[in-house]
């Protein structure tokens, strides 16, 4: 129950603080700047921002790349990806950070317990990551949905084009509604923002500073998504004979897999390598900080 405690206690500092509706508001900018677009002739990429500035509804209605299904599913990816283990970390881990440095911890700590006090906030710090990268995608969602054209609005072949194009993408939610797909989306966010800000909480009982502690999962990130491509350009280098099980490997340790987890032939492998993460990074986080001796530190 005093975790429970502790954690609404963390949840009425975060919505009281700017920094959970940054997150927000940069989660919709950068679905925004994603690429939805690209035109065969000159070879251009269009963002969801430059395609309602350069065409018109006419436009978009000769092509399904417009739909506003596939704008809201293309949304998640891109610059959001790249961004994602700052935009998580920020909800609250400035506030982690800044509660260290004023020795105020010692205080929380008194009223409950140094294990449930460190829990909790790690647990919040999850939540909160995932609750506003998926807030953030489903008013993005919502607003796609009201100035691109629907499904409905394109012709049958189009329309038939889609729904095969949706089949094969995503097998197991074949013959579902587009809302419903969009809701598995908006799950599979929730998630990927909870994992993404695991590095920084983890951090935090290491390092006081919350530039470094919010940065350093950034170039994590970075370095591990480009391990996992080179790993899959090395699989597909005899486009005859692939290795699949390297090709295999590569899917379940990029950071993104998670993105399209429920729909992944690969679902269970990447369940239980990102838990295996998380699980050793709230390990080593619990452990580290039950070793202190002064609890303000």
């Amino acid at each position: 129950m005093k975790i429970i405690k502790n954690i609404m206690v963390n949840f009425k500092m975060i919505f009281t603080n700017y920094g959970f509706y940054i997150c927000t508001a940069f989660t919709i900018i950068l679905c925004f700047c994603a690429g939805i677009y690209r035109d065969p002739i000159n070879n251009n990429e269009y963002s969801v921002i430059k395609s309602l500035i350069e065409f018109d509804r006419e436009f978009m209605l000769n092509d399904n790349s417009f739909c506003s299904y596939k704008v809201a599913e293309n949304g998640s990816g891109s610059w959001l990806s790249m961004f994602i283990p700052i935009i998580s970390a920020f909800t609250f881990i400035p506030l982690v950070c800044d509660e260290s440095e004023s020795k105020f911890i010692r205080f929380s700590v008194f009223r409950s317990s140094k294990f449930n006090y460190h829990i909790s906030k790690f647990l919040t710090a999850c939540i909160s990551g995932g609750l506003a990268v998926a807030f953030g995608y489903i008013i993005f969602t919502v607003s796609i949905y009201a100035v691109f054209p629907n499904i409905n609005d394109y012709s049958k072949e189009l329309q038939t084009i889609l729904k095969e194009e949706i089949s094969y993408i995503y097998p197991k939610s074949a013959g579902q509604s587009y809302i419903f797909i969009l809701g598995i989306k908006s799950a599979e966010m929730f998630i990927y923002g909870a994992i993404s800000s695991v590095p920084s909480i983890m951090l935090t009982c290491l390092i006081k500073n919350k530039y470094l502690v919010m940065c350093i999962p950034f170039f994590i990130k970075y370095t591990v998504t480009q391990t996992s491509t080179r790993l899959s350009s090395q699989a597909l280098s005899n486009i005859e004979n692939p290795n699949i099980r390297l090709l295999k490997f590569s899917a379940v340790i990029s950071p993104d897999s998670i993105l399209n987890v429920f729909n992944s032939p690969n679902m269970r492998l990447i369940f239980i390598y990102n838990g295996t993460l998380v699980l050793t990074a709230f390990l080593f986080y619990i452990i580290i900080c039950g070793r202190r001796f002064d609890c303000g530190e």
